[in-house]
């Protein structure tokens, strides 16, 4: 598959860095490959594409992105190269920029690329999602936002109710969706019913405060990661599309974007939730977003628990409920943990398997006889599977 396959959907971004804090070759714009001067380029493996989003009313929030992005630090990658594939055109109709993020989704899905999604509102992410799942199944995707976009209303699609085209997929295309950071006030509690009787999962932003690390697991297995800004408090982050007072504070949401990145998982993120004219230090924030989850990325390293024995450990422990055991590894190189549950499904991917990160506290919670909630919820949905 050639790059010029996805620079036909695109426009060039023509950004020229700015490189307030090092001198051009130190920084990361320097590494990035303007794909639109090597249109023959093969797409491979590990590759990272930068796609930004026009609209007529936010035209340059992607490249402002990238502007601010491009004067940070250089990472070291060795996994692949940065492109910047370019921008959807602002002339195109919003249904006609759907189906290019689903065409060019689909294609570097098929290619087991990257693609960093810029700008234009968040229901984009289920056209993305509509593309990955032309090749892929079981998919798991994790929304970092202030609140859930469900409404129940399928007659209409837009930002605030896109995931009304998510919540009911069935899990062999979309095995889990969660949303991290959500906060009560905005969410009612019917919509939170809605997500549990589905086994999807969320975490609210009082869960998250002091124990970030909550969300590292649920990050680290999303093959999708959306972003709104909107759950960032707006004292850090001013000028979105919706302030708010609460939310997220800056590093936090560094410290997500990097868990997406390291985790084995991600292949796609996209940021939304900017404004025309947004202030300099909320682009800034967006850009520093990115540059955590690339950083992550370039630090991936891919453990399969089952297979590396006996460099990891496996835990058995009982329960009272007959022949259900909740069976538990650890990597002894990273110190992550997993838990293994038994499915029906007998396709290649799963082979009766399912594997789900969690963290320590689950395996303490299982060895003093209490059912982590984490597992419960898994173990309901893996009966469906």
């Amino acid at each position: 598959m050639l790059a010029n396959e996805l620079i036909a959907y695109l426009v060039p971004s023509d950004v020229t860095g700015f490189y307030p804090f090092a001198e051009k070759k130190y920084c990361f714009g320097n590494q990035v490959i303007n794909l639109h001067d090597h249109p023959d380029s093969p797409i491979r493996p590990g590759d990272i594409f930068i796609v930004g989003i026009e609209s007529l009313d936010s035209q340059s929030i992607s490249n402002d992105i990238r502007q601010l992005l491009w004067g940070l630090s250089s990472i070291p990658y060795s996994k692949g190269k940065v492109f910047d594939a370019g921008n959807i055109s602002a002339t195109l109709t919003l249904a006609q920029q759907y189906q290019v993020v689903e065409s060019i989704s689909a294609i570097i899905a098929e290619s087991k690329s990257h693609l960093i999604l810029l700008g234009g509102p968040q229901e984009f992410l289920s056209k993305a999602y509509a593309g990955w799942k032309q090749s892929q199944s079981f998919i798991r995707m994790a929304i970092i936002d202030s609140k859930i976009d469900w409404d129940g209303n399928n007659n209409d699609f837009h930002q605030d109710n896109f995931v009304n085209t998510l919540i009911d997929e069935p899990y062999e295309k979309l095995l889990d969706l969660s949303f991290i950071g959500i906060q009560g006030y905005f969410t009612p509690q019917h919509t939170l019913q809605k997500v549990l009787r589905r086994k999807h999962d969320y975490i609210r932003l009082g869960n998250l405060r002091g124990n970030i690390r909550e969300a590292e697991p649920t990050l680290s297995d999303a093959s999708l990661v959306s972003i709104d800004m909107a759950a960032v408090r707006a004292s850090d982050a001013p000028g979105k599309a919706f302030d708010n007072p609460n939310g997220l504070y800056a590093e936090e949401i560094c410290m997500l974007s990097r868990y997406a990145g390291i985790g084995q998982s991600s292949k796609f993120i996209g940021i939304c939730g900017l404004k025309t004219n947004a202030p300099e230090q909320t682009i800034m924030l967006a850009a520093q977003v990115l540059w955590h989850y690339i950083e992550g990325v370039s630090h991936r390293r891919v453990e399969n628990p089952i297979k590396n024995l006996p460099h990891n450990k496996k835990y058995v422990v009982s329960t009272e409920v007959q022949n259900v055991e909740m069976i538990f590894f650890r990597s002894e190189l990273s110190g992550n943990w997993w838990f293994e549950l038994p499915v029906n499904s007998k396709k290649k991917l799963l082979r009766g398997k399912l594997l789900v990160r969690c963290n320590a506290s689950d395996y303490s919670q299982a060895s003093n006889g209490e059912i982590p909630q984490r597992w419960l919820r898994w173990y309901k949905k893996a009966q469906k599977i």
